[in-house]
C-alpha cells in the first residue's frame, strides 16, 4: 500500500472548489477527500470520517482556496516521494505491516494555550496512518513524525487491543515508544518538546500520586486528561506523553540496548517494571 498518492485527491477537490458554490465546498471536501477512505473508517460513514479527522488536524474546508499553493509547496519539497523513501526503511527495520499512509495539509489555527500555528500532526490506526503536514516543516521533522505514528502501528497490531479496553499504562507506553524511536533513529534534536518539560523527580511523584492507581483504567476516552493535562487539575500539560517516554528512556539505559524491532515488542508491564517508574 504505502503512500497514497492524495495530493491527486487534493488537486481535484482544489478544481471542483473553483467551479461550485459556497455552499458546495463542505460537500467536496467530504465526497472527494472522505469518501475514498470508507475502506479504513469501515463502520463510518463519510460525515463520521471527516469529524474524525478534522479533530485530528486535517484543513477545513472553507480554507480551500490556500490548497493550490499549499499543494505546490509540498510537492516541491518532494513530501510524498520523502515519506515513501523512510516508511520502506522503517517498515523493514521494524519488520512492521504494510499499510497505506495518507498525507494531507494541516489545517489554520493554533493549539489552546500555544502560541505557535498547528505545523505537523499524526494519528495512528491499526490499518492506516495519516499525516497532517504544512510547508514550514524540515526533512527530518517529517521523518520524525513519521516514525513516531508508523511505531504506534506497528505496536497496536502488536497487542491488538480494541481501543475500548486498552489500559492507561498501554497508552503511556505506546507514545514513550514511538518518541524513543525518534530519538534512536534521528536524535535528540528532532524530540518533542514535551520530553523535557519536566524532571525526572518531577515526573515520579506526579506518577506516584496521580498514575499509579489508574495505570488500569480502560478506554482512550478515559486516558485524555492523563496523557495531555487538563486545567485546574493536578495533571500538567503533556504529562502522560511525557511520562511515557522516561518509561522507556529509563527501561532501555537499564535493559539495552535491543535489536531494532524488538523494544517495541515488550509488554506494558515488563517495561514499566524495568524503569525508574516504582510501581509501589
Amino acid at each position: 500500500m504505502a503512500v497514497i498518492e492524495t495530493q491527486k485527491w487534493l488537486h481535484t477537490f482544489n478544481e471542483r472548489c473553483k467551479e461550485t458554490s459556497i455552499k458546495e465546498i463542505n460537500n467536496n471536501h467530504i465526497d472527494l477527500l472522505c469518501k475514498p477512505l470508507e475502506n479504513v473508517f469501515e463502520k463510518l460513514p463519510p460525515q463520521a470520517i471527516q469529524y474524525e479527522l478534522l479533530q485530528y488536524g486535517l484543513f477545513d474546508p472553507k480554507d480551500w482556496y490556500r490548497i493550490e499553493y499549499v499543494m505546490e509547496e509540498l510537492e516541491k519539497q518532494k513530501v510524498w516521494k520523502r515519506i515513501e523513501h523512510e516508511f520502506l526503511k522503517l517498515k523493514k527495520r521494524w519488520k512492521g505491516p504494510d499499510i497505506p499512509i495518507y498525507i494531507f495539509p494541516i489545517k489554520k489555527g493554533k493549539l489552546r494555550s500555544e502560541k505557535e500555528q498547528f505545523r505537523k500532526n499524526g494519528v495512528a490506526y491499526k490499518n492506516a496512518l495519516f499525516l497532517f503536514v504544512s510547508t514550514e516543516l524540515h526533512k527530518e521533522e517529517l521523518k520524525a513524525m513519521l516514525a513516531h505514528e508508523y511505531n504506534h502501528v506497528c505496536r497496536i497490531n502488536l497487542i491488538d487491543i480494541p481501543p475500548k479496553i486498552t489500559p492507561l499504562k498501554e497508552s503511556l507506553v505506546v507514545e514513550g515508544l514511538g518518541e524513543y524511536a525518534v530519538n534512536e533513529l534521528y536524535g535528540e534534536k528532532w524530540l518533542a518538546p514535551w520530553v523535557n518539560l519536566y524532571s525526572l523527580d518531577t515526573l515520579q511523584k506526579i506518577w506516584k500520586e496521580h498514575f499509579i492507581n489508574s495505570l488500569n483504567l480502560t478506554g482512550i476516552d478515559a486516558h485524555q486528561k492523563f496523557l495531555y493535562g487538563q486545567k485546574r487539575s493536578p495533571f500538567t500539560k503533556w504529562i502522560g506523553y511525557a511520562i511515557g517516554y522516561h518509561i522507556v528512556h529509563s527501561y532501555v539505559e537499564k535493559n539495552g540496548p535491543f535489536t531494532s524491532n524488538e523494544l517495541y515488542q515488550k509488554s506494558a508491564d515488563t517495561l514499566i517494571k524495568g524503569s525508574a517508574f516504582r510501581l509501589e
